[in-house]
């Protein structure tokens, strides 16, 4: 019956993957059609990113899975996912899909911490251990934890914050390009779509970017941060209880915050800085983890 049901017929071309283990993702807008010669992968992959009944079409050589998209309907990409065997996933955008889209679709599909990320050949890759269709999604035990509002914040451990790190962060803040430290922290590698890597540049480099060419369906920028962003300097303090380092600079009237949890860091840079003045960054270091940064404009006193 289900496939006797027409699907919305989408604007870009919908890939035909040709191993079993690979299914490829298209969203636009809040539609979501998945494509594999593998419909029992089709049809969990589906189930574990869309809300309500998924439809199903039999091709001759694939089988189309639509569904309505279960995150924010506003970006747009196409994301191949690859099962392993013991159970393992492994997630790359194709094009020029948004790091962000990524990010959220490997929430979906993924178990409660087993997400990781890392900066592959052609940009970001996220692996882990894939959900069973029931089981909780990482984010939506996040989401239910504030609930109790009626719960005062003094019951809490002193210095406890909500623990965001790594591809969380990095969705939380929406980061739309990913960035990579090179020569010991001093510069940085930002990759993503042209617009969003000159943003983020602007933001965050010091004086013109060093390299900027493109690379397949991707930018990329290379430069030396500015001194604010960066992990080691004068006047620096830390780390705290909550693994947090902070540094000040009176001259230019900074202040920076920096560690591994993103809300940890914020609350710390917020202290010192207007929040319309914070821009918070998420950095891949190869020798310790993605790094928190979250810099501004320090308060008139």
């Amino acid at each position: 019956m289900a496939e006797k049901v027409k699907i919305p017929k989408s604007k870009a071309e919908l890939k035909r993957p040709l191993s079993e283990r690979h299914a490829f993702l298209l969203i636009e807008d809040n539609n979501a059609w998945i494509t594999s010669p593998n419909r029992e992968l089709a049809e969990t992959f589906c189930s574990l990113i869309t809300r309500g009944d998924p439809v199903t079409v039999v091709k001759p050589d694939r089988v189309i899975v639509w569904g309505i998209y279960a995150g924010e309907p506003q970006e747009t990409g196409t994301i191949v996912l690859e099962r392993k065997p013991d159970g393992r996933f492994k997630l790359v955008t194709l094009d020029v899909a948004p790091n962000r889209l990524l990010t959220r679709v490997a929430q979906f599909v993924g178990r409660p911490g087993s997400v990781t990320a890392e900066e592959g050949e052609h940009g970001l890759v996220l692996r882990g251990q894939l959900r069973h269709p029931g089981e909780p999604v990482a984010t939506e035990a996040t989401a239910q934890e504030p609930q109790p509002e009626t719960a005062p914040a003094p019951e809490a451990p002193a210095g406890g914050f909500e623990r965001i790190t790594g591809a969380d962060a990095i969705a939380a803040i929406g980061q739309k390009v990913s960035l990579e430290f090179l020569e010991r922290g001093v510069k940085v590698r930002i990759r993503g779509k042209r617009t969003d890597c000159e943003t983020t540049a602007k933001r965050i480099l010091k004086g013109s970017p060093t390299v900027a060419s493109d690379q397949g369906a991707k930018y990329m920028i290379e430069g030396n941060l500015s001194k604010s962003f960066l992990t080691k300097g004068t006047n620096q303090q830390g780390p705290d209880a909550n693994g947090v380092c902070t540094r000040e600079d009176g001259a230019e009237r900074t202040f920076t915050a920096f560690g591994e949890n993103l809300t940890a860091v914020q609350a710390a840079c917020l202290k010192s800085c207007k929040e319309d003045a914070m821009f918070t960054i998420v950095v891949n270091d190869r020798s310790a983890g993605q790094v928190v940064i979250s810099s501004g404009r320090r308060r008139s006193v």
